[in-house]
């Protein structure tokens, strides 16, 4: 009698291990493929262009981005034009078109999870805060272009199924 309990515990024991097995890699997504994602909030600067952002398509293999592409194409505002007035003149605008490519580049060879781990703080209105309030972004910045770095990066999250809500944001009452 006492090696059948024994041999059914064992039998109990190898079931759980094996179903808690199953259960652990059910959890996790694979990401493998393309995925389009996209990041935007209302433009308080222009009545004809209403909205920041920026669409991307971010390429997937073994949970490895192997590439992000801009697929904007003028649906949003992703570089404000030169304007004094607001402290962005054409340096900065050549800054960002200058250096969007390689920033895009450096998505490559990273993990899903590590990408979807990085924390970008937004205003109430979506509008990025500045590099002092998102150093979290590691290297995923352009030097000076802070606010389109971050609308970069939370699009890519947005492909890769993390949202962002914007206004959502909790105030002492």
């Amino acid at each position: 009698m006492k090696k059948i309990f024994k041999g059914l515990a064992i039998l109990a024991a190898a079931t759980a291990i094996g179903a808690g097995v199953g259960l652990a890699s059910g959890c996790s997504k694979g990401y493998n493929g393309e995925y389009e994602g996209e990041y935007h909030y209302p433009n308080a600067y222009s009545a004809s262009a209403p909205h920041y952002g920026i669409k991307v398509r971010v390429t997937v293999k073994n949970n490895i981005i192997t590439k992000v592409v801009d697929i904007t194409k003028g649906e949003y505002v992703s570089v404000s034009n030169a304007n004094p007035d607001h402290g962005w003149d054409k340096d900065s605008v050549a800054n960002w078109t200058g250096n969007e490519s390689w920033l895009l580049q450096k998505y490559e060879g990273l993990a899903v999870s590590d990408v979807l781990d990085i924390q970008v703080f937004i205003k109430d209105n979506g509008e990025p805060y500045n590099k002092d309030k998102n150093a979290g972004m590691g290297e995923l910045i352009i030097t000076n272009a802070t606010q389109g770095s971050a609308r970069l990066l939370l699009a890519v999250q947005d492909a890769l199924g993390k949202t962002t809500e914007i206004g959502r944001i909790e105030k002492a009452e």
